[in-house]
């Protein structure tokens, strides 16, 4: 019997993440990870996986009181860290970092949440645009072009996902798309969800061992979609001042996919095309781009 698992490998130390956390962090037998590139989902899927936990709907706000970004790299992990280990009720627990730069506990369950990449990089410009922290403006110039130019090229911070490139979202899907036959390890993907939000919704619950009753569930399901899950920022905006966004009712935007339409030329889109060739299997680029589209 092979005893081949994942190993926490690479330090991951950028503007935005920094694994080094990882190192004097404990993970409990039943903590929930979910673990993303930016932009691809990440505070859905918190609020969806702590709504379960609760048994009732909870919005952005009330969600941050049961899961954090544990390996932030502006703020004080180590007092991240403690909120964490004094929580009562089963954690969730946010991180950016691929597979390698965070550990890995066989008792734990992984979501890895993943979107096309383009509406990736379309989503993390406006999300940029709305912060009051200057970390990736050099990634984000006026020139729409430009910036897709260096998304498409770089091959920046190791693989991480602070500079946002193509090249560090491929990475972090193939962290996880490796080990993806492990039973705690679950790949998701922001078009199934968009497609199917119920059916995502019971499929999270039942990989996280829950068996609610139906009104529970369509309680949560409902309070998930974008129109509830985005009205309640607005709300929850209107009782909260400063932090890292000029406006944090626009944190949940559009909820869109093909943000590109309409700002790039035919010949970046072939580009696109051509580099994700390079980067990865068609099989398995098709699944980044569409989820379970890409494998019809």
């Amino acid at each position: 019997m092979s005893l081949d698992l994942p190993a926490r490998s690479v330090a991951y130390e950028g503007p935005m993440n920094n694994t080094t956390i990882w190192e004097r962090f404990a993970l409990r037998p039943d903590d929930i990870l979910v673990v993303t590139p930016p932009k691809c989902g990440t505070t859905w899927t918190q609020i969806i996986v702590t709504s379960i936990i609760q048994g009732r709907s909870l919005g952005d706000a009330e969600m941050g009181q049961f899961s954090k970004w544990l390996d932030c790299g502006f703020r004080d992990r180590d007092e991240i860290a403690a909120f964490l280990d004094g929580l009562t009720v089963r954690r969730c627990i946010k991180s950016h970092s691929p597979l390698d730069g965070i550990t890995y506990d066989p008792r734990c369950t992984y979501f890895a949440v993943y979107r096309h990449p383009i509406d990736v990089h379309f989503s993390m410009r406006k999300h940029n645009e709305n912060m009051t922290l200057d970390m990736l403006n050099d990634r984000y110039p006026d020139d729409i072009h430009e910036a897709f130019r260096m998304f498409l090229e770089d091959e920046l911070f190791n693989g991480a996902t602070d500079a946002m490139d193509l090249h560090s979202i491929v990475h972090h899907y193939k962290t996880f798309k490796k080990w993806e036959h492990l039973p705690n390890v679950h790949l998701l993907h922001y078009a199934d969800m968009t497609a199917d939000l119920d059916g995502q919704v019971r499929r999270i619950a039942g990989i996280m061992g829950f068996d609610h009753d139906d009104p529970v569930l369509d309680e949560v399901i409902n309070g998930s979609t974008f129109a509830a899950v985005k009205a309640k920022a607005v709300e929850d905006a209107k009782k909260s001042s400063g932090g890292i966004f000029l406006k944090p009712e626009e944190f949940f935007q559009s909820g869109t996919s093909n943000k590109w339409e309409g700002w790039l030329t035919e010949v970046e889109i072939a580009a696109f095309d051509a580099r994700m060739k390079e980067l990865l299997p068609e099989d398995q680029a098709a699944w980044l781009l569409w989820g379970a589209k890409g494998r019809a």
